[in-house]
């Protein structure tokens, strides 16, 4: 997968952003800032998705015992 990095001036800072994702965008003063506060962006975003998926997890683990409890017992 190939990703797009956008480097755009904007007022008095720059601009920075992955084509064709609306939410991973981070503006700073300098072009080199603008690129390590996206890099931040991103991880923000993915330590959201991976908490997200540790309680669908949990959750998911869950309805499994609670469905064992309905299981024919032979």
């Amino acid at each position: 997968m190939k990703t797009n990095i956008v480097l755009e001036k904007d007022g008095d800072g720059y601009l920075a952003k992955v084509e064709g994702h609306q939410n991973l965008f981070a503006f700073a003063y300098t072009e080199k800032d603008a690129i390590i506060e996206l890099k931040n962006v991103v991880e923000m975003v993915m330590d959201y998705h991976l908490e997200q998926v540790n309680d669908e997890r949990i959750i998911r683990s869950e309805l499994a015992t609670r469905v064992e409890k309905y299981a024919l017992q032979v």
